[in-house]
Parts: C-alpha cells; sequence; structure tokens
C-alpha cells in the first residue's frame, strides 16, 4: 500500500520561495499566503521579508496532497476488490462443468430445502463485494472534495458532515 504524506509543520525557505510561492505549492492555493504570514509574524516583519534559510510554519489543519494519496488508496483497493472477485467468480464458474448433471450436482447449485445454492450464494457474495467497491469509491470521492474544498475542519464534527453529503457525482 502506498503511503500518504505527512502533513508537513514547517518549511525550510529555500532561495527562490516566495510566501506565494509557499502557499501554491503547499496549499495548493497561492492566495492563502497571508495564512503563512500571519502564522509567521514573530519572525516575519513584513511578507516580503522571507529569506533563504528560514524555517516558516505552515498553519494547515487539512492537507490536500494526504487526502487525495488516500483517496488513490481507497479507488485503487476498490478496483482490486472488484479484480478479485471476479477472478474467484471466473475460478469458481470454470468448475461448474466439473459437478456435472445429476441430482447432487443441481441441489449443490441450486439449493434444497431451503438452503440456498452455489447460484444464490455467488449471487449475494457479488452484491455484497459491489457494495463494498461502491463504499471504497464513495470514500475516495468524499475524500477528493475534501481535498478541493476544505480549509480547516471542526474534527469532532467531520463524520457527521461526512454522513450528510450525497454520493459523489
Amino acid at each position: 500500500m502506498t503511503e500518504a504524506p505527512e502533513r508537513p509543520q514547517s518549511v525550510t525557505v529555500t532561495p527562490d520561495d516566495t510566501l506565494w510561492s509557499l502557499a501554491e505549492e503547499y496549499f495548493e492555493d497561492s492566495s492563502r499566503w497571508n495564512a503563512i504570514y500571519e502564522a509567521n509574524r514573530d519572525v516575519l516583519t513584513d511578507p516580503t521579508a522571507v529569506r533563504p534559510g528560514m524555517v516558516l510554519r505552515l498553519p494547515m489543519e487539512i492537507y490536500p496532497r494526504h487526502l487525495r494519496a488516500v483517496a488513490g488508496v481507497f479507488a485503487t483497493e476498490g478496483g482490486d476488490l472488484a479484480d478479485f472477485v471476479r477472478q474467484a467468480g471466473d475460478d469458481l464458474n470454470a468448475i461448474g462443468d466439473f459437478w456435472g448433471q445429476d441430482k447432487l450436482a443441481t441441489t449443490f447449485f441450486k439449493g434444497e430445502g431451503g438452503s440456498m445454492g452455489y447460484e444464490a450464494v455467488s449471487s449475494q457474495i457479488a452484491r455484497d463485494f459491489e457494495s463494498l467497491r461502491e463504499g471504497h469509491a464513495g470514500i475516495a470521492g468524499r475524500l477528493r472534495l475534501m481535498a478541493d474544498h476544505v480549509e480547516v475542519a471542526d474534527w469532532d464534527s467531520i463524520a457527521a458532515i461526512l454522513a450528510t453529503l450525497s454520493e459523489p457525482d
């Protein structure tokens, strides 16, 4: 599994850095340069006072790169899960001829006496795995939405907020 990047606490300024470029790199929004400036007023007398070697705090609650990476992990796992289920179904269907056409084979496939046979069980498993795949896709979509639209969050309320969102398109 790919590790998601950690939210950086600070950055060491390089010769080409400006508050604008740092905001673009870390917040994915250069217009948020003022947030970096405000968080570092103790070392910056004005926004143009940025110098190489300075260590600046990055006031981030939400790190978009991390959210997108985690979304990618969920999307990949959902795809892997779907591939696994398809392959398992193909493998089981390939042995179907092994059972033949006698009563035992029919009982295995269709079930008997109120018990489900292979046909019903495999359909139920496929539906359940499809629900898991859709769940992975939904989580990935919501994480991407958060990365694109959320700058700060009341973490105690995140679960409640996510529960009210409709399915991503």
